[in-house]
């Protein structure tokens, strides 16, 4: 006697499509739980009023100027890695080594900044921001090149050129810093290629340490769109993503959209590091950028590599990281340090993964109605067989 196969108490089913009102009212409800969440957990560990632990979280951006300028410099860098990331994962090329590609830039810079500071301020940061942009393309061309030919897997080679990078920026760094316990600033003394000091004759807020990356940053978003939605590159960089049986059938050459793929997202992250060397730090270490690079590829997957959703995301994440060290050493309550506060971030980030899912899939639950439909569709499937 055969048995009946039961039907499963919820199933999950693709939606076909889903208007936009109701995207919006998804993702608003899911992130409306996770602030109530988040109040009730700084309620219960704190034991004080949560609201007025959520205004250290504001201030953590918006007290003053300094921390207004801080959020944005952090934000352009982040928005930009992001957007370095999105061809190369458009076309499905995981690459998860932008941090090392932003070393190899910063650390090509630095090279320039130290052995051509004989030369007039303004032609080294010409000659460091080409520096910087070969730097993280060949940095990227490398992985490129071995999956395009051996079919590496580019995952791990990606994260293990990180390791590699970070240990060549030390091994530099050992040898500058001679006999100091650390590297200092690069030309302090005569400021050569420093980018701010080089054209002081500019407005205030075009010296402003955050207004060129930002300004950059989010003229990139721009560019990054229609280069992906509008032009042949971008086609095919799609295809390629898509099929790459399909993308050779239509004469697309794999290899070569590739590698071509992964200079322009090493060079952009390129840029990043001749920003960190010539406009922020004026120094390179292991350490430079933090860990943006991994952070960015967060902020692609929750974007769904949407170069314009990639600039809230982008914020979110700076405003709730700032807004966490900020309550963490307002000494607001001796239970809640800056770890436990970066909870808040992540029930924020599964609030949008869930809101996500909830756009792009429906759950069904099992009725009677629908059980004898079920289990006769099962049955029949069976016997085919």
């Amino acid at each position: 006697m055969k048995t009946m196969k039961k039907e499963p108490l919820i199933r999950i089913a693709k939606r076909n499509d889903i208007s936009r009102p109701r995207k919006f009212f998804y993702t608003f409800l899911c992130l409306l739980v996770a602030c109530v969440i988040s109040i009730l957990f700084l309620f219960i560990v704190s034991g004080k009023n949560p609201f007025t632990a959520v205004l250290y979280i504001f201030n953590g951006t918006f007290q003053n100027s300094i921390k207004a300028w801080s959020t944005i410099k952090e934000f352009a860098i982040l928005l930009a890695i992001s957007l370095a990331l999105t061809p190369a994962y458009t076309m499905k090329f995981w690459n998860v080594g932008a941090q090392g590609q932003i070393l190899m830039g910063g650390l090509l810079c630095s090279v320039t900044m130290i052995y051509l500071n004989f030369l007039p301020s303004y032609l080294v940061i010409i000659i460091s921001l080409l520096a910087g942009i070969v730097g993280g393309g060949l940095w990227a061309f490398i992985p490129a090149f071995f999956k395009s030919k051996f079919g590496t897997n580019e995952t791990l080679f990606t994260l293990m050129m990180n390791y590699i990078a970070a240990l060549l920026v030390t091994f530099c760094n050992d040898i500058w810093k001679g006999n100091s316990p650390q590297m200092g600033q690069i030309n302090s003394t005569t400021k050569v290629g420093w980018l701010t000091t080089t054209f002081e004759f500019l407005p205030d807020i075009l010296n402003n340490k955050a207004f060129i990356p930002l300004l950059l940053s989010l003229l990139l978003a721009v560019t990054t769109f229609i280069y992906i939605k509008k032009t042949k590159h971008g086609y095919e960089i799609k295809v390629v993503g898509e099929s790459k049986n399909t993308a050779k059938y239509s004469g697309i050459r794999v290899s070569l959209v590739t590698m071509r793929t992964l200079i322009l997202s090493g060079a952009i992250c390129g840029i990043v590091g001749f920003f960190y060397v010539s406009l922020y730090d004026h120094v390179i270490s292991a350490t430079t950028s933090g860990a943006y690079g991994f952070t960015a590829i967060i902020v692609c997957w929750l974007s769904g590599f949407n170069p314009f959703m990639m600039i809230i995301y982008s914020f979110l994440i700076i405003f709730l990281n700032r807004g966490a060290s900020n309550l963490g050493n307002a000494n607001f309550s001796d239970s809640l340090n800056e770890y436990s506060c970066e909870l808040i971030l992540f029930v924020i980030i599964l609030a949008i993964m869930l809101s996500h899912f909830f756009v792009n899939y429906r759950l069904i639950y099992r009725d009677r109605k629908s059980k004898d439909r079920y289990l006769l569709l099962t049955s029949g499937i069976k016997e085919a067989k």
